[in-house]
């Protein structure tokens, strides 16, 4: 059974995302926050991370614990899959989109608006897993 992460601070996010890895046979686990992030992920060993990027406290903390995910040997190679509603927010300027990954400011797998379907969400899931 393939194994997913999800950090998001929107508990009803969560659920709904949680809901749809479970219904097509994930186990899911997931925290609320960004505290230790990489002792987290390391301790679920996930096959892949869904990750927000703005949290109440920072608004760019998604950036800081894909970064952190990246720098850490037992973590580097597990795809994150970025989930956030940043470009409807307008806070950063441009748009982030796929093409934006870097292994410096943004390594990530994949990069998805909310909202999203759960046919995407598990289309993006099932592609990033095999990949």
């Amino acid at each position: 059974m393939k194994k997913i992460y999800i950090v998001d601070d929107d508990r009803d996010i969560v659920e709904f995302i949680s809901t749809i890895l479970q219904s097509e046979g994930y186990e899911t686990s997931c925290q609320y926050d960004d505290n230790d992030i990489v002792a987290n992920v390391k301790a679920f060993e996930p096959d892949l991370i869904v990750l927000d990027v703005m949290f109440p406290e920072d608004e760019s903390a998604g950036f800081r614990m894909a970064r952190e995910l990246h720098m850490e040997p037992a973590t580097t190679a597990m795809p994150i899959l970025m989930l956030s509603a940043i470009n409807k927010r307008g806070i950063y300027p441009g748009k982030f989109k796929d093409h934006d990954k870097d292994d410096a400011f943004l390594p990530v797998a994949a990069f998805v608006e909310k909202p999203i379907t759960p046919g995407d969400l598990i289309a993006k899931i099932k592609a990033l897993i095999a990949a």
